[in-house]
């Protein structure tokens, strides 16, 4: 659905715009979306600048390697106005995204559940056991049946 109406607004992608999509169930799906007739994003947003329309299209490319980057949209003429690069550190390493590709089963994502909340609020953690291996009373939940 997402997808039909983002070819309504922008176009069908060409065959050869397709190489960067991974599932070939998806690569069919959008190979039969129909071509139609799409308005150019000036007449869409007919009360924008120039520069503002410049900026939406290049940051509305479907394919990765056409759209614009964070760096060049900040340097774009119509941010010109918001752009401070002292404001915007860059990183200066890549991101890595390997844990994607784990596959979760319940526990383990409890347990990526409860590391994430002891990130921001480790006074929800249930309390660790005393070193004779009791615990002390605990009101808080041990585990992720209760939440």
């Amino acid at each position: 659905m997402k997808l039909t109406l983002i070819t309504s607004k922008l176009g069908k992608l060409p065959e050869e715009d397709l190489d960067f999509v991974t599932s070939e169930k998806a690569r069919r799906f959008m190979r039969k979306l129909q071509t139609k007739p799409v308005l150019p994003l000036s007449q869409q947003f007919p009360n924008a600048s120039a520069e503002c329309v410049d900026l939406l299209r290049r940051m509305l490319q479907v394919h990765p390697r056409k759209r614009i980057t964070v760096e060049e949209a900040l340097k774009h003429p119509f941010m010109a106005h918001l752009h401070s690069e002292e404001d915007e550190p860059v990183c200066e390493q890549f991101f890595d995204f390997s844990f994607e590709g784990e596959k979760l089963h319940r526990i383990r994502l409890q347990e990526l559940i409860w590391e994430e909340v002891g990130d921001f609020r480790p006074n929800c953690l249930p309390v660790p056991p005393r070193k004779d291996g009791t615990r002390p009373p605990n009101r808080r939940p041990t585990s992720l049946h209760y939440i």
